[in-house]
């Protein structure tokens, strides 16, 4: 009977060591997570607002994902398995996503974002309008163009029979008149575009003279006169009834380039009294002589 019992025992031994608490399975063991980014050509204009598309990252087994974290490449972050970003200048931008599971799993995933710039002229002008001899600064500064292809050249022409280059520049307008104001930016390889201004050069405001009036017909009156300044903006007609009135009141308003003017409908073998108010591009007037008429 030992003899037997001994044999049995040797014979389970062996089963009960095949099978150790250490080789039970573990959960997690087998998780693992994945950041997949949609295999799009992302890119566009400046400034361009690109999506990138990160669903399809995967955590498998037993874990989820918990958080999608972009990096743009230009600074900028997102969060979000979709995300969306708006570039302000150019350049290839390496975008990486990093997602995280709630097991502390990470995995990433990276690709390009390539954003361009058109060659784009811009400048801003320290004066729009002023008196002669008038110096206006001009900065193109703030022109723009791709990375790769600088602009090499800034052409002006200012309106008034001269030019100029560089990127900023100080021209002095001698003569009156509106002057428009361009610039060509030229790129590395050829890209250009033309922008413009005006500049507007007053010369000094003198009243206008030679002031007449008739009434060629019943109720009409005509006047005329003559203009010393070339930049006037308009010209106001006022009006008074009696040969010795002094409350003038606007009737009409011309440009500044007229030098006559007609009235109807008025009432007939009445004394009307006129004068001519010049008023300039920087606000100033002056006031004619005063001439008198008789409606027929």
């Amino acid at each position: 009977m030992v003899v037997l019992a001994l044999l049995f025992g040797a014979l389970a031994m062996p089963s009960a060591a095949a099978s150790p608490a250490s080789s039970a399975p573990t959960f997690g063991s087998m998780d693992a997570a994945g950041a997949v980014i949609a295999p799009l050509a992302y890119g566009g204009v400046v400034p361009a607002t690109i999506t990138f598309d990160g669903s399809a990252s995967y955590c498998v087994e037993f874990c989820t994902l918990t958080s999608y974290e972009w990096d743009f490449g230009d600074g900028g972050t997102g969060t979000g398995a979709i995300a969306s970003h708006t570039y302000t200048t150019s350049g290839y931008f390496t975008v990486t996503l990093t997602v995280r599971s709630n097991n502390g799993l990470s995995a990433t995933a990276s690709t390009i974002a390539n954003v361009f710039q058109y060659t784009i002229g811009k400048f801003t002008q320290s004066t729009s309008v002023g008196l002669m001899p008038l110096s206006v600064a001009f900065d193109a500064s703030g022109s723009l163009s791709n990375w790769d292809r600088p602009i090499v050249t800034y052409a002006w022409n200012f309106g008034d029979g001269t030019t100029g280059s560089g990127r900023t520049i100080t021209h002095v307008f001698t003569t009156p008149g509106v002057r428009q104001v361009t610039l060509t930016v030229t790129d590395r390889l050829g890209g250009y575009q033309i922008v413009g201004g005006y500049v507007f050069v007053q010369d000094p405001l003198l009243a206008s003279t030679n002031l007449t009036a008739t009434s060629p017909s019943k109720g009409v009156t005509s006047l005329t006169w003559t203009n010393r300044t070339v930049m006037i903006s308009t010209l106001q007609i006022e009006r008074c009834t009696g040969s010795r009135c002094t409350n003038f009141v606007p009737v009409s308003s011309v440009p500044g380039t007229f030098t006559s003017f007609s009235e109807s409908g008025l009432r007939s073998s009445t004394v009307f009294r006129y004068r001519i108010r010049a008023t300039d591009y920087l606000g100033n007037t002056a006031v004619s002589s005063i001439v008198s008429v008789k409606t027929r």
